[in-house]
């Protein structure tokens, strides 16, 4: 969404739930997000946002963040942000909240190989204030290809590794979708 010249921002949301036929969850986690930015000065912009999600396949009953930072875009279609967040996450099995001020960094490149194929990368790499061997590494990466003006295929990969208090060892997994886009 764009109001004017200086700001634009987005919201994404997700919801993913599934049963089996013994009625338990096979799958349930949702995912929402808004952001806005400011044009601050040519190729730097000031960002803020606000996250809410749930995953029970990684035990994440909630996550909730709010944060912000500098987004500066060198040259076309790459996206460096550097900043902080306020996160809380509540996992099924822990007895406490986990209340954490991170670092929040990413690099977000677009490669379009030609008019109807994008390729895009986003990687993250967020870390606990107080604690830098507590890290998240995440990718989302993503192929889209516009196979006509009405219709295009998606192949969408997911990363994600965690070292914290929840996963003193490391715990990763990843993530392969596919799926159909029709434009209206």
């Amino acid at each position: 969404y764009h109001i004017n010249d200086k700001w634009h921002g987005f919201f994404i949301m997700n919801h993913d739930r599934a049963h089996e036929k013994s009625n338990e969850d096979f799958n349930n986690r949702g995912f929402a997000h808004i952001r806005a930015l400011n044009h601050w000065k040519p190729k730097i912009h000031i960002e803020s946002f606000l996250q809410k999600e749930y995953n029970y396949f990684i035990d994440l009953e909630n996550r909730e963040l709010i944060g912000g930072g500098l987004r500066i875009n060198p040259i076309d279609e790459l996206h460096i942000g550097i900043g902080f967040m306020n996160e809380v996450e509540v996992y099924q099995y822990s007895s406490m909240d986990h209340v954490n001020l991170k670092s929040t960094n990413y690099i977000n490149h677009t490669f379009k190989p030609n008019d109807s194929m994008a390729i895009r990368n986003i990687i993250y790499y967020q870390f606990k204030s107080t604690n830098l061997g507590h890290y998240r590494i995440l990718w989302d990466g993503n192929i889209n290809i516009e196979a006509t003006d009405k219709i295009s295929f998606h192949i969408n990969l997911k990363f994600r590794y965690d070292m914290s208090d929840i996963n003193p060892d490391g715990n990763s997994f990843f993530e392969i979708t596919n799926g159909l886009g029709f434009y209206f």
